[in-house]
């Protein structure tokens, strides 16, 4: 591993680096870097594997390099306080050392480093894998919208296109399909298995009862403060206002602008 040492104080560094070099691992010191200058100009235009960074340093502390470069190397922070332990998580920190270390202390956080590599490995490797399936499959990118469905009236199979229906509603463990032209039919679904196989643009769920269509909307009215009652167009028929709660009216109004 290429590794890079930011260290103002040069025993401190030659003993780091020495330690390194007699761990059981391949290293490769790259750079010693004593200020937050030149750090910023070798990361500029270089990177490495691994960073052991001293935080407080001559012309301040080390988490200004990391942050005014955004650096995602894994980083081993070497300190002689221990109050800086919170806040060099925020960055990509590996481990935290507190000077005096030792050999074993140093082994145990490159094996960190070591066991961190091999995840992030196998993590990339699924990522990748499932890009590729994506590509291969398309129907595991997006779900297949379905633009047809099917009801029976007594013997009569009958196949009815997205753009002629109303909404669904459930009642009674039972899904039901109203269209525009008033025709209701029951349906073989449900309310949650129905949602991702319409088209988001033309259908939204506007509470666990109803899924509606653009053109179904007759009326909408501010119900309460923090609610809305819509009035469909053909009425579904008794059973209270059909209201949207708070949770639902910014994505309701978002999809009413599309």
């Amino acid at each position: 591993m290429k590794v890079v040492i930011i260290e103002d104080e040069d025993l401190a560094a030659e003993s780091l680096e020495s330690l390194l070099l007699k761990s059981k691992y391949e290293i490769t010191i790259v750079a010693r870097l004593e200020n937050i200058k030149q750090a910023k100009e070798w990361f500029t235009n270089n990177s490495c594997d691994l960073i052991f960074s001293d935080i407080s340093l001559g012309d301040g502390e080390s988490f200004e390099i990391f942050n005014a470069l955004n650096i995602q190397i894994p980083i081993i922070f070497t300190t002689a306080f221990d109050h800086f332990a919170v806040q060099s998580f925020q960055f990509f920190a590996i481990d935290y050392l507190l000077k005096p270390y030792n050999k074993q202390k140093l082994d145990k956080a490159l094996k960190k480093y070591i066991n961190f590599v091999g995840s992030k490995k196998d993590a990339d490797h699924v990522e990748n894998l499932l890009e590729r399936l994506k590509t291969t499959l398309p129907d595991l990118q997006t779900p297949q919208i379905q633009n047809r469905f099917l009801v029976s009236q007594g013997e009569e199979l009958i196949s009815i296109k997205s753009e002629e229906i109303a909404y669904f509603m459930a009642e009674n463990k039972s899904l039901f399909l109203f269209t525009r032209d008033n025709q209701v039919y029951l349906y073989d679904s449900t309310i949650l298995n129905l949602e991702d196989k319409l088209a988001p643009k033309e259908f939204f769920k506007i509470n666990r009862k109803f899924i509606i269509s653009h053109n179904a909307i007759k009326s909408i009215v501010k119900y309460s403060q923090n609610r809305l009652k819509i009035e469909l167009s053909p009425s579904p028929g008794s059973g209270g206002p059909i209201l949207i709660s708070s949770m639902t009216i910014n994505a309701f109004k978002e999809w009413l602008n599309h």
